[in-house]
């Protein structure tokens, strides 16, 4: 796979796909627009290369609409289950060790098909499971 696979039902993006085995541009390339709640960038720099230390700042306030996660296999291999938001299932997606999926919208569940280790990231705070989920 040479570029990232976006998922969608409809119009709607469910899912972006990185694997582990994609081509990688020089530098520093976004995957997500501008206005998406979670920034996914990838960096392919030489040795050597400073990046200059900084601070992320805002000039006002952010308000995230959505929550999303971002899942990285760091070993073993997993099945993610994508969901519309009506709860209907989409797409079923075979993750291996350094392979990552960005959640965007609609409803997942993820299967274990071997030992693994997932990393994941998503917007906090998290206020538990009977407050943060609903399950489908």
């Amino acid at each position: 796979m040479r570029t990232p696979t976006v998922i969608k039902h409809g119009k709607l993006p469910l899912a972006i796909v990185f694997r582990v085995s994609m081509q990688i541009p020089e530098g520093v390339h976004f995957y997500t627009s501008e206005n998406n709640p979670f920034q996914v960038g990838i960096h392919k720099r030489k040795q050597g290369t400073k990046l200059p230390p900084h601070i992320h700042t805002t000039e006002q306030p952010i308000t995230v609409n959505v929550v999303q996660e971002l899942l990285t296999v760091v070993s073993g291999k997993i099945r993610v289950l994508l969901y519309s938001e009506k709860g209907k299932l989409c797409k079923k997606i075979v993750l291996s060790t350094g392979d990552s999926i960005l959640l965007m919208h609609g409803g997942h569940g993820v299967e274990f098909l071997s030992d693994a280790k997932v990393f994941e990231l998503k917007q906090g705070p998290y206020r538990g499971p009977s407050h943060a989920k609903i399950y489908l």
